[in-house]
């Protein structure tokens, strides 16, 4: 009894938003399919735009996120695709800068069940004075480790770099 009262207190341990520090090594990494995946327009600064895209756990069961989604911007009328870098922050988004030279690790991210949420941000710069910016129709995301994407509709602009920062707990698409 005392074995079980220890372990339920070990995932309880802090929150932060809808998601869980804890012992996050007892934990499975998610599963597409425990999986719910949204996204809505970043505010910008000057012409860098982006999208934040955010992952619900829909399952029974707690699971992890870690490390950089793999996203794929879609023209469905031209067929163009182009795949974004992986960056750790950027102008609008991501993980905490290091200010003493070492990079902090990325964060393990729990997501309880049936509420937990994690984030990333997706940043491009979304003006340019080139006529040829493709316009971008859908967003394919593919969570580490995942084996499907998760297609989100947008209508936008790409007219320079592509990047995709990694997932951090929250809603925003950046954390300290």
């Amino acid at each position: 009894m005392l074995a079980l009262f220890l372990a339920a207190a070990v995932l309880a341990v802090t929150t932060t938003g809808d998601a869980v520090r804890a012992d996050a090594a007892a934990l499975p990494r998610c599963r597409d399919t425990q999986l719910a995946i949204t996204g809505v327009e970043a505010p910008g600064a000057a012409v860098t735009a982006g999208w934040i895209v955010r992952y619900m756990n829909v399952a029974a069961s707690a699971c992890t996120l870690t490390g950089y989604p793999n996203i794929v911007a879609v023209n469905f009328v031209t067929g163009k695709s182009f795949a974004a870098a992986h960056q750790r922050n950027g102008s609008i988004g991501g993980w905490q800068r290091s200010y003493s030279g070492q990079p902090k690790a990325l964060p393990t991210v729990v997501l309880r069940a049936r509420k937990g949420v994690a984030s990333s941000m997706v940043e491009y710069l979304g003006a340019s004075p080139a006529p040829s910016c493709p316009i971008v129709t859908s967003l394919w995301v593919n969570v580490p480790g995942g084996t499907r994407p998760f297609v989100l509709k947008v209508s936008t602009l790409v007219c320079g770099y592509f990047s995709a920062n990694p997932i951090v707990p929250g809603t925003a698409g950046w954390a300290n």
